[in-house]
């Protein structure tokens, strides 16, 4: 029986069953400028989210191998995503998408963003402490892929389902 055991996946080959762990994934990235790639390409995020999906399903293990440029297995290091930006006087210094732990400081320190409750997915910005001219904004979230382009799922693909149920149930009704 030969087995492969890797953070995210454990495979079993002689019975072809494969268990993947329930850890958290975000996208990780980080810049100093807004038109730098982790803010502008989510073209090259979304086609690692494919190619990490595709590997789910059809497990190849020398492909699979190819580290990712903007994913992150956040297992036990990690509970929510992160976007953390930094700006002064309309200039982006810093913009970080990331895993990170509850509770923990983000990276400026201040306690107005202890309260922060990750299953709302919203963004709360606060200027710095001394200085009114500095901007951080800190967005939290829980799920996987939270903090970048959402592929398969969020709610524009939800109303966009809803939409088509509805007019096919007016059609429908028409016909009646």
């Amino acid at each position: 029986m030969m087995c492969l055991i890797r953070s995210w996946i454990i495979c079993v080959f002689c019975f072809g069953l494969i268990l993947y762990s329930d850890a958290l994934w975000c996208y990780q990235c980080g810049d100093s400028s807004i038109e730098a790639p982790c803010v502008t390409d989510t073209a090259g995020m979304e086609a690692e989210y494919i190619r990490r999906n595709a590997s789910l399903k059809n497990p190849k293990p020398d492909e699979d191998e190819a580290p990712y440029k903007y994913l992150k297995d956040c297992l036990n290091t990690s509970d929510i995503c992160v976007i953390e930006r930094i700006e002064e006087q309309g200039q982006t210094h810093a913009y970080i998408r990331d895993c990170h732990t509850t509770g923990k400081s983000y990276s400026i320190q201040d306690h107005r963003f202890d309260d922060l409750d990750s299953s709302l997915n919203h963004t709360t910005c606060i200027y710095e402490r001394g200085s009114s001219k500095r901007l951080v904004c800190v967005t939290i979230c829980d799920t996987d892929f939270c903090n970048g382009p959402q592929i398969d799922g969020g709610s524009i693909l939800q109303i966009q389902i809803w939409l088509n149920v509805l007019c096919a149930a007016v059609v429908i009704l028409r016909q009646i």
